[in-house]
């Protein structure tokens, strides 16, 4: 089971430039209204094609979604953790708690990486 991480140990990790990969879920749509920094867009609907291709099974993943209540980022950690993938984290609270935290979001599309 994916663990939980939190808006404070998520930006104290964006901050010391921690090697993961964050993955938004959310339909595409949604991540050019707000992301956070740095995030990728991978829609949960295509994470399984994707994530083989695309992601690194030994690197730390963490997904994220609309809120707590959202069942995106839970149903996309299952899924990387069925793949193979060990180190899963679902952030929790996803964009709402992170912008409730007073961090801040960017629009649009995100720098290729």
């Amino acid at each position: 089971m994916a663990r939980l991480m939190s808006s404070t140990e998520l930006h104290e990790r964006i901050d010391e430039d921690d090697d993961f990969v964050l993955l938004d879920v959310r339909d595409h749509e949604a991540f050019i209204d707000g992301h956070i920094e740095g995030a990728r867009s991978l829609p949960l609907e295509n994470l399984k094609e994707e994530a083989e291709n695309e992601l690194n099974k030994n690197q730390r993943i963490v997904v994220y979604a609309d809120d707590h209540d959202a069942s995106e980022s839970n149903s996309a950690a299952r899924v990387l953790e069925s793949m193979g993938f060990r180190k899963v984290s679902d952030f929790d609270g996803g964009l709402y708690a992170w912008e409730r935290a007073g961090f801040t979001v960017e629009s649009g599309e995100a720098d290729a990486s």
